[in-house]
């Protein structure tokens, strides 16, 4: 006899951590990193009246998410937190919450973040707090390539060692490049303010 699903709505209690693998990256990042030192970085920015705004702490979990994953549109990177459940529960955003929109990432940038390095500064210390607890070594690079096949003598290897160093506001400036390409961009107006001292 052939099976057909039923379309039937069903009530559902789930455990999302139990559905998250122990040996999950984010999993480990969320075990050891206490991120509520983004809390009082981030206080200084934010007006103490009026509505409540997203919570720093998510939107900074979501841009290490795309950092950590490559997702480097700030559209691709709400699709993809929405859809992924291991993102969500990373992120502390329930199944029936709205994923914060895209937008929010640029015009915070712009607008309450431009001037300051609070994104370097938060970055940096996660890193360094995974480097500590050994979630990561902060030793190994990857690179892609090619093999060819060569007639090389082994006398006449040699070994290099190279240091490289990419910036953590290297992926916000992937984000800003990629907004740029999308229709309707307006390049942002420089506004000076005047501060009595």
């Amino acid at each position: 006899m052939m099976g057909k699903q039923s379309g039937q709505i069903q009530m559902v209690i789930l455990d999302i951590d139990s559905m998250i693998p122990e040996d999950h990256l984010l999993r480990r990042i969320k075990n050891c990193v206490n991120f509520d030192f983004i809390y009082e970085k981030a206080a200084p920015y934010y007006s103490p009246v009026g509505r409540k705004s997203i919570d720093p702490v998510v939107l900074i979990k979501m841009l290490l998410i795309g950092c950590l994953y490559g997702i480097k549109s700030e559209r691709r990177l709400e699709e993809e937190v929405s859809l992924n459940l291991a993102y969500r529960w990373f992120c502390g955003i329930a199944l029936m919450h709205r994923v914060p929109d895209h937008s929010t990432f640029s015009q915070n940038r712009r607008r309450r973040f431009q001037e300051v390095g609070i994104f370097r500064e938060i970055f940096n210390e996660i890193v360094l707090k995974c480097i500590e607890l050994g979630i990561v070594s902060g030793e190994t690079g990857v690179a892609d390539g090619s093999f060819l096949p060569s007639n090389v003598s082994w006398d006449s290897l040699y070994e290099a060692v190279e240091t490289v160093q990419r910036s953590t506001v290297k992926y916000m400036e992937e984000l800003e490049a990629e907004l740029s390409f999308m229709p309707g961009y307006k390049e942002p107006e420089n506004v000076k303010k005047r501060k009595n001292l």
